[in-house]
């Protein structure tokens, strides 16, 4: 057995655990704790990848050596980033600023817009990764599909990316050029669905 790779799991599995109990008990306390401990837990996977180029979150070590070096670095690089938001969110909301932020990223969203969109483009790539090599029956029926699959979200997560940096640099004009394009296209603007996306945070 894996002692990190079980520990990251018991970490966040502690931290979800105390989020429902003080959702149940009403403990507000609770809720930042456990959240923190979520960000934690799966932060502490992403760096164990980053440093031994081997995947986290694995108890065993059957079969570590399929996922080892850069999809290993990918996937601790996107723990990283979502353990480290989860982080930042459990201190906002102890420092009672969550809505403050949350009514700033609805303002201006460049940046939580180019992190997704990092993570988005490390899932892609991973999906793209083929830790071995199969027949051709499986090459043609589930590499070539799952292939396409990743480079498509790969490229939408680097989409992602441009965008979130484009609306850092020039809010006015992103916000111009894509009310237009979404317009012609026959969509609601951009703000519609990025309203609708913040609105599912607590």
């Amino acid at each position: 057995m894996r002692l990190l790779g079980f520990l990251e799991f018991v970490i966040v599995l502690i931290g979800v655990a105390g989020m429902a109990a003080a959702n149940t008990y009403f403990l507000p306390k609770g809720i930042h704790l456990g959240l923190f401990l979520v960000g934690a837990g799966i932060a502490l996977g992403g760096l164990e990848s980053i440093f031994t180029r081997q995947m986290s979150f694995r108890v065993t070590s059957l079969g570590i050596d399929h996922y080892t070096g850069a999809p290993a670095l990918i996937w601790g690089w996107t723990l990283l980033i979502v353990g480290a938001t989860l982080i930042g969110c459990a201190y906002l909301v102890e420092q009672g600023l969550w809505r403050t932020a949350v009514s700033y990223v609805m303002r201006r969203p460049g940046g939580l817009l180019a992190l997704m969109g990092l993570v988005v483009a490390g899932i892609g790539a991973l999906v793209v990764f083929n830790p071995r090599p199969h027949g051709i029956a499986w090459t043609l029926l589930v590499r070539v599909p799952k292939t396409i699959v990743g480079l498509a979200i790969v490229i939408a997560g680097l989409a992602a990316v441009g965008l979130g940096i484009w609306e850092t640099i020039d809010p006015l004009s992103f916000a111009r050029v894509t009310r237009h394009l979404l317009a012609q296209a026959g969509f609601a603007p951009f703000e519609h669905y990025w309203r609708w996306m913040i609105s599912l945070l607590p």
